[in-house]
């Protein structure tokens, strides 16, 4: 898989869970008894609590989408502008969409 691709399929495999839990959030009655404008900071730390939860609460699905395109424009300007020239800026990109493919660096 090319660079390019593994930060597509990063950025997709976020978009769908984002959507799923945002789809979620807006439908299952658990998270009915939260302002929706917070809902998941709180849903998380009210049920879960903890540093863990904390981490989760920042990272919306808001923020996974945000979090996708960045992936997308990394993958594109890999698309447009020579290799060598990007070497120092996708790596961590590609770092970001390989922990969230799940493969070896």
């Amino acid at each position: 898989m090319s660079p390019a691709d593994e930060l597509r399929t990063a950025a997709q495999t976020l978009m769908d869970l984002a959507d799923t839990a945002q789809a979620d959030l807006d439908t299952d009655e658990f998270w009915k008894c939260y302002a929706p404008a917070t809902a998941w900071r709180d849903g998380f730390v009210n049920g879960f609590g903890g540093v863990s939860s904390d981490l989760v609460a920042v990272f919306t699905p808001t923020t996974a989408h945000a979090l996708a395109g960045w992936l997308r424009f990394e993958a594109d300007l890999i698309d447009r502008v020579p290799g060598a020239e990007l070497k120092d800026r996708t790596t961590h990109a590609l770092n970001v969409a390989r922990q969230i493919n799940g493969s070896a660096p």
